[in-house]
């Protein structure tokens, strides 16, 4: 139940700071995506199955409450998320052994890098995407469109690495891990 309620909270949450706070912290008219930050926290804290409700549950409210292209958010953020979920979550034990037992070499990067990687990831799928719509909608792409791109994956990125350590010391993630290691 905590668990389900905690990460209630995270949604609505991120869900908030996007439409209401990110655009008051603006770096270069630039604003950052709060809630792939977020959502890429979730997906190395607690799984794919989160992230992917979390995600659509982020879209359908912003496809709903904020004007916008139709059902942009709406696919947008689940395929962000989930791709970001797909390279960098954790894998289930059975994969691992699969791995293992067809001697392929795995990396196993910590959570804070491989969390800042998932955010770097959606938002670079993000930002592609929509600097895709601009040049199909007929605008002639500039430096202006791809700084602004730029910006907003360094700045959602740098943002996800400083807000993953207070959202998993709240998810008591961290204890969670040192439990497992002295079993």
């Amino acid at each position: 139940m905590k668990k389900g309620l905690q990460f209630a909270v995270l949604t609505l949450l991120a869900y908030l700071l996007q439409a209401a706070v990110a655009s008051d912290l603006a770096i270069a008219g630039v604003a950052p995506n709060f809630a792939i930050a977020i959502i890429a926290i979730i997906s190395i804290a607690m799984g794919r199955k989160y992230t992917f409700i979390m995600s659509l549950t982020i879209g359908y409210l912003q496809e709903i409450m904020l004007p916008a292209l139709d059902y942009i958010f709406l696919i947008l953020y689940p395929v962000c998320a989930m791709l970001g979920a797909l390279a960098f979550a954790d894998k289930s034990e059975r994969r691992m052994e699969e791995e293992r037992t067809s001697g392929r070499k795995t990396v196993s990067l910590p959570a804070p890098i491989r969390t800042m990687l998932c955010a770097l990831l959606s938002i670079s799928v993000f930002e592609g995407v929509n600097l895709l719509y601009i040049y199909l909608s007929g605008i002639t792409l500039d430096m202006g469109h791809y700084s602004h791109a730029l910006i907003s994956v360094v700045y959602t990125t740098l943002l996800a690495g400083l807000l993953q350590f207070p959202i998993r010391r709240w998810l008591k993630i961290h204890k969670l891990k040192k439990a497992v290691r002295m079993q």
